[in-house]
């Protein structure tokens, strides 16, 4: 290499550098679109987030999940960042010394179910927490063995979370959670998108979610579902 670039006239090393000068501005611009050519080329889905306040054992709550956000979910999967916090209109009462007291809109059973869920939610994939979920919110008679089945490898570790200090402090970071979106809530199940809590949107969110959550999609991504 250095015996033939030394034996180059000064013609042909001004016609070199301009060859690759010229070269190297033609390819900057390509560099950028092959970037933004390969973000598309993985196809990665935008998500809109939404996250569901609701509780165990409240009949709104079961209605609204089992008719509405589950099968939604299962057609827009790839298109909504789904979480679930289930608490609703409990609350915790702690005194010093003392462990904190649960007290829940349907009663103490409703507490364990809610700390059962929140195990479940925590310990599972997120698409197997939500079939689960979705399980247990079928009616007031289904059971947590039933809905386990295919996943009964983590049924102990959901147990002792449920039943362990782990559960409790998932109850309480609930309790956060619902109290920063409105204290108490005023109706049960509550949902939230990315905008922040709108109490005049409920209804509409109750009675038409699917509607909504296109729209809202479209809104923030312009892209139509």
């Amino acid at each position: 290499m250095e015996s033939s670039a030394s034996g180059c006239s000064v013609k042909c090393l001004l016609l070199a550098a301009l060859v690759v000068s010229s070269y190297i501005f033609i390819e900057a611009t390509p560099t950028e679109n092959v970037n933004v050519n390969s973000s598309n080329t993985l196809n990665k889905t935008d998500k809109l987030p939404i996250t569901i306040y609701y509780e165990a054992l409240c009949s709104d709550s079961m209605v609204f999940i089992t008719r509405q956000l589950y099968p939604s979910w299962q057609r827009h999967e790839k298109e909504m960042q789904l979480r679930l916090v289930p608490f609703g209109k409990a609350w915790v009462e702690e005194q010093p010394n003392e462990p904190p007291k649960f007290h829940c809109q349907h009663g103490p059973q409703e507490c364990q179910l809610n700390i059962l869920h929140g195990c479940i939610l925590k310990k599972l994939p997120p698409k197997k927490a939500f079939t689960v979920v979705a399980c247990l919110m079928k009616n007031f008679r289904t059971n947590f063995d039933q809905c386990m089945e295919g996943n009964e490898t983590y049924k102990n570790t959901i147990v002792n979370c449920s039943q362990g200090q782990k559960g409790v402090s998932l109850f309480k970071k609930f309790a956060n959670e619902t109290d920063n979106v409105y204290r108490p809530l005023p109706f049960v199940p509550t949902i939230v998108d990315d905008q922040p809590y709108d109490f005049y949107e409920q209804d509409d969110w109750l009675q038409h979610f699917e509607r909504k959550f296109v729209e809202r999609y479209e809104a923030k991504f312009g892209v139509k579902l």
